[in-house]
């Protein structure tokens, strides 16, 4: 209707470079951890008087609970940078963080090379008094240092040690070793960042504690979809319940992203004490050549002396895991499609 009466439209991205252009912009990268990462730079931020406006991927929790958007006062404009079909370079941002660079979304990129392309042309855009935070010793992310005018902060070397973060996980502990090495180029100091800390809880769907099923089992929700991220999340979850079985019931998203990282999915979710594999949820690409199954995954998983079962529906996937899991177990809830929907149904009220 718009573009019938000839009114100017914008997509998502070229709205985020427009409203970039008019702040301070801290933009936060990365394959994985970005959403965290740009939650914690804002709660550091927020804590320390910095009012700032924050966009994430995803929603908040704590004060801004629910929402993806604060509206703030100063200056500064935190922001998630999405690599998706190169939306990123929108952006035009002072500070950037890339918390990591891998391999995803090559239903649109050719390889990794030309991900770090992409990348390569975000830092070009930051000026010589900003700043580029990266784990400097990654393999992935050195090619891309050289075409950064800014100053470089190796994000590693902030250290944060288990028990200074009241979230677990070591992925955590660099996604916040990331947003202080932030809040200290901009001039607080480390100690009051790692302090600000002290009440953050967290986004949407990051390990989210949901409740107890009828048996007493634990329930957690988690968007990770890739393999580095599963066995992250997993890693986690033992970090946190050394003493509890880990059951996972994960929703693999896309059937480009399980054709190419299927061994990689295989060894990740076999992490996990028992699994329960629910149908690919389709998303953008219904049309694409389709090579593995959950089926497959369940196969190969079992290949490994794990007890794995696929589940072909929402219903089965309640029945089934509430038959199978007790008070012994923490359920986590894996995955980018809809999953979250069969959470809801597993929990008590």
């Amino acid at each position: 209707m718009a573009r019938k009466k000839k009114i100017p439209t914008l997509s998502y991205p070229e709205t985020l470079g427009l409203i970039s252009r008019d702040y301070f912009t801290i933009a936060v990268s990365g394959t994985h951890g970005k959403t965290t990462t740009t939650a914690m730079i804002s709660h550091i931020l927020k804590k320390c008087g910095y009012d700032p406006t924050v966009i994430v991927g995803s929603l908040l929790k704590g004060e801004s609970e629910g929402s993806n958007y604060v509206s703030g006062k100063s200056g500064y404009f935190v922001v998630e940078a999405c690599e998706y079909k190169r939306s990123f370079l929108h952006l035009r941002p002072e500070v950037l963080v890339v918390t990591n660079i891998a391999e995803d979304h090559l239903d649109y990129y050719k390889d990794l090379n030309d991900i770090q392309n992409a990348f390569s042309e975000l830092v070009s855009f930051l000026p010589e008094d900003g700043a580029l935070v990266v784990p400097i010793n990654d393999d992935n992310i050195k090619p891309i240092l050289g075409r950064s005018k800014s100053k470089i902060i190796d994000s590693r070397s902030i250290c944060l040690k288990k028990g200074e973060l009241p979230i677990f996980g070591e992925h955590n502990r660099k996604n916040a070793e990331s947003a202080i090495a932030v809040a200290v180029f901009l001039g607080i100091e480390e100690k009051k960042a790692k302090g600000s800390f002290v009440d953050f809880c967290g986004t949407w769907r990051r390990f989210e504690y949901k409740g107890k099923t009828e048996k007493g089992s634990l329930v957690y929700d988690d968007y990770a979809h890739h393999p580095d991220e599963i066995s992250a999340t997993i890693s986690l979850a033992k970090e946190r319940f050394p003493d509890k079985k880990i059951t996972v019931v994960f929703q693999p998203h896309l059937h480009s992203r399980t054709d190419f990282f299927f061994n990689d999915f295989v060894e990740s979710l076999s992490q996990a004490d028992k699994i329960f594999l629910m149908p690919i949820y389709e998303a953008r690409e219904e049309r694409v050549k389709k090579i593995y199954t959950s089926n497959d995954l369940a196969k190969n998983i079992a290949q490994k002396n794990k007890e794995v079962v696929f589940v072909d529906s929402f219903q089965r996937v309640v029945s089934e895991v509430s038959k199978e899991c007790n008070s012994r177990d923490v359920i986590i809830m894996m995955g980018a499609g809809d999953i979250y929907k069969v959470t809801k149904k597993m929990i008590l009220k």
